[in-house]
């Protein structure tokens, strides 16, 4: 049996193979010794991923660093993904808007509080004991030397195969995203518009725009998409109504003719039924193309105008907790936080915010 093993030595798909094997079985029991599979990680009240988005904010050198745009590149998670994450954070006391940095598109900056700080020393002061533990164990000279090298040879090696991976397999989920692979110099110039009234799709792109967001972020499937597609429809058949009015972010897209898209929403209902008086702000998005051009700020101004101009006494709005940029946006506006409710929203247990923009 030894005798023809050795004068049959393996192939070489077959070492890779075995090679392969050897790397997930590893991958795998580090990651369970490391507790990534707990709903909380290194001894603190986070998860595995809050503990990497506040390690993350703690070694940001720069402002641009500890943006949303930035984490969830650095984090290898989508903006819907990272918005419960940012949210358990700001909950848990750990990070805070940076005032000073938060710019003109609604992009916040973040940084860490004395909380976080305290936290980020108590989760440090684990991962090096759990280390040195590690490294005590093996009897091998030189063997925490190697087991460096050999981290950072197969981390860099994971790094280079995502980052030189095909377009197709590389394609951001999100609509009218461009490809990490493409250099971004090569794109063109973008012209976006903010109009009024209604356009052609209104209804159509604003929906395609929240279920690409909500279905991704919280489930919501079949319940949430009829109910807001006769929503919309109903509130763009009254637009002629004084009362009522739909903003519209429109990208321009070079061409013979130029080509229009819709990549942004916000609609104003004036037409309250038993409140004379009220406004309802609803469907405002940016689409995830589009973020970080200051268009939702700008589509929340327009709104803001026409209610006032308009002379309503109050407006509202329902929204998640978990949509900080939004929220922040709001409240810039003038609008007011007045009542909090956990309930189920379209089958998902979700902390449903309302907030109220009153007349001076």
């Amino acid at each position: 049996m030894e005798a023809s093993a050795l004068s049959n030595p393996p192939s070489k798909d077959e070492s890779l193979g075995t090679a392969i094997a050897s790397l997930r079985d590893a991958s795998r029991r580090l990651v369970r010794e490391w507790g990534f599979l707990r709903s909380v990680f290194a001894n603190s009240s986070l998860s595995p991923a809050a503990v990497h988005c506040l390690i993350e904010i703690s070694n940001a050198r720069t402002t641009q660093a500890r943006r949303p745009s930035h984490l969830h590149a650095e984090l290898r998670v989508s903006r819907e993904e990272l918005e419960p994450i940012l949210s358990d954070l700001i909950a848990s006391g750990s990070i805070a808007v940076d005032d000073e940095f938060s710019d003109a598109s609604g992009d916040a900056a973040y940084r860490l509080t004395d909380t976080g700080a305290q936290m980020l020393r108590a989760i440090d002061e684990y991962a090096q004991d759990q280390v040195a533990r590690a490294l005590a164990m093996t009897s091998t000279p030189g063997a925490a030397a190697d087991i460096t090298a050999a981290f950072r040879l197969y981390t860099t090696a994971l790094e280079r195969a995502r980052t030189t991976a095909t377009p197709d397999s590389s394609r951001s989920t999100s609509p009218g995203t461009v490809p990490t692979a493409i250099p971004q110099a090569l794109a063109p110039a973008r012209t976006v518009m903010v109009a009024a009234g209604y356009r052609p799709g209104i209804v159509s792109s604003a929906l395609q725009m929240h279920m690409d967001y909500y279905h991704g972020a919280v489930g919501w499937g079949c319940e949430f998409e009829t109910s807001l597609g006769a929503a919309l429809g109903d509130l763009v058949s009254r637009l002629e109504h004084p009362t009522n009015q739909a903003w519209s972010a429109v990208e321009i897209m070079p061409g013979l003719p130029p080509v229009e898209r819709i990549v942004g929403t916000i609609f104003i209902d004036g037409q309250i039924p038993g409140k004379e008086g009220t406004a309802r702000l609803r469907a405002f998005i940016v689409d995830d193309s589009a973020r970080g051009l200051g268009l939702g700020r700008k589509m929340v101004k327009e709104a803001m105008a026409f209610v006032a101009e308009r002379g309503f006494s109050e407006c509202r709005l329902t929204t998640l907790r978990m949509l900080l940029v939004a929220r922040r946006l709001y409240e810039e506006a003038g609008f007011k936080e007045v009542a909090e409710t956990r309930k189920s929203v379209w089958g998902r247990d979700l902390m449903e915010l309302e907030y109220c923009w009153t007349r001076v």
